[in-house]
């Protein structure tokens, strides 16, 4: 019974946060006021989590875990089939992991918006820039294999790159947040990507 009792308060507190986290980010959420709508005290929250940053990266690290773990995923194809020359499959990967990261986002929109607008003061601030930063390495690689293999002259700077991949995710982040429904999540997705992709093709040739 007082597992149960512990189980349920710590599903409690973490609803509550959650709440709370969602309506008013986490540096203006209250810890006083989440134990308070969890009807618990804060010694008793203490006996869950440590501060109020460790339940914020409770809530949320379950599905940033699995952004950059499909990332990773995707990377290693990407820079498989660059070694291989199979250009137009880098073309495809990066395609279908566009839509299917939209999807994997939609489906987790909530915490996903949380993570972009409300995570000032947290290690997920710069969330998007770290992903950013990932992206630029592995097209870094890629194109240092491509000069390499004379499968492209065409050098792009590391800040060319930068740019250029933050705002791939700006609009893809954009298409998430906005659509209504995931049709209109799978046109716009599809719409980021023909776009990124088709500039690519034109710069890189593939």
């Amino acid at each position: 019974m007082a597992r149960n009792n512990y189980d349920d308060t710590h599903e409690k507190i973490l609803e509550c946060g959650k709440r709370h986290f969602i309506e008013y980010g986490f540096e203006k959420s209250s810890l006083r006021d989440i134990c308070k709508d969890a009807c618990v005290t804060t010694g008793a929250f203490y006996r869950h989590f440590n501060d109020k940053n460790e339940l914020f990266e409770a809530i949320v690290s379950p599905v940033a875990d699995k952004i950059f773990s499909n990332f990773f995923d995707y990377e290693k194809v990407s820079i498989d089939s660059v070694k291989k020359k199979q250009n137009e499959k880098v073309a495809q990967v990066h395609v279908d992991g566009t839509i299917e990261t939209a999807m994997f986002l939609f489906d987790n929109k909530e915490i996903y918006s949380l993570i972009i607008n409300g995570s000032y003061g947290t290690s997920y601030a710069n969330f998007l820039e770290k992903l950013t930063v990932m992206e630029d390495d592995a097209r870094i690689k890629m194109q240092e294999i491509s000069l390499e293999a004379d499968i492209s002259s065409e050098r792009i700077s590391d800040k060319g790159f930068h740019i250029i991949n933050h705002a791939h995710f700006l609009a893809l982040t954009e298409a998430v947040l906005h659509s209504e429904n995931k049709q209109e999540l799978l046109e716009n997705a599809r719409l980021v990507s023909c776009f990124f992709s088709g500039g690519w093709k034109n710069i890189r040739g593939y």
